[in-house]
């Protein structure tokens, strides 16, 4: 049991999916194409996740009742499996509590610090915007204040439950010129 639990918790922190999904080789030797990936334009979209050994995509938007952002829970995440023609899906009760889920705190009014459940060491700020009038979620690039648009998990081999993550690279955009911005964090 400890070791199982100590692969949920490795597997986690690399953002990959705790188990395959239907057609999915359990080992993480297949790596995509990044720049052929799709992007998705979901209502409400902050940011996007994806990584190997597939196209499917963890969306992230925000979470509104009411029409007005839940405080509690202020980011929802979701499955597109492109895989199997685009279906939506929710994330699994252990991929939100280890893997791609959000953990929120709220800061100031319309501000709160999020940062995926897997990897705290990247924080981020979902903040409102007055210039765009949305919600935006923010990092830092070259002390530039940067909104995040997309991760990319490069996972290099390993196992489902053990995979190497050579990085996980963040795409922006400079908050003030709109000029794209890259971040390349390596994991080894």
């Amino acid at each position: 049991m400890k070791a199982f639990v100590l692969s949920l918790i490795v597997s986690s922190v690399c953002y990959v999916p705790l188990y395959a999904q239907e057609g999915e080789d359990s080992s993480l030797s297949k790596q995509v194409d990044k720049s052929k990936l799709p992007v998705p334009d979901e209502k409400e979209q902050l940011f996007y996740l994806q990584r190997d050994p597939n196209r499917n995509t963890v969306v992230y938007t925000l979470n509104k009742k009411d029409g007005q952002l839940d405080e509690e829970n202020p980011v929802k995440a979701y499955w597109i499996l492109y895989e199997e023609e685009g279906e939506r899906k929710e994330l699994s009760y252990i991929q939100r509590k280890f893997a791609y889920g959000i953990n929120a705190k709220k800061l100031a009014e319309n501000e709160y610090e999020i940062h995926l459940t897997s990897c705290k060491r990247i924080p981020l700020r979902l903040a409102y915007c007055a210039e765009s009038g949305q919600y935006e979620a923010f990092t830092a690039i070259h002390n530039k204040p940067a909104v995040v648009e997309r991760i990319f998990v490069r996972i290099n081999g390993g196992t489902l439950f053990k995979p190497h993550v050579d990085y996980i690279e963040l795409t922006c955009r400079d908050s003030q010129s709109g000029q794209p911005l890259t971040r390349t964090i390596p994991m080894n």
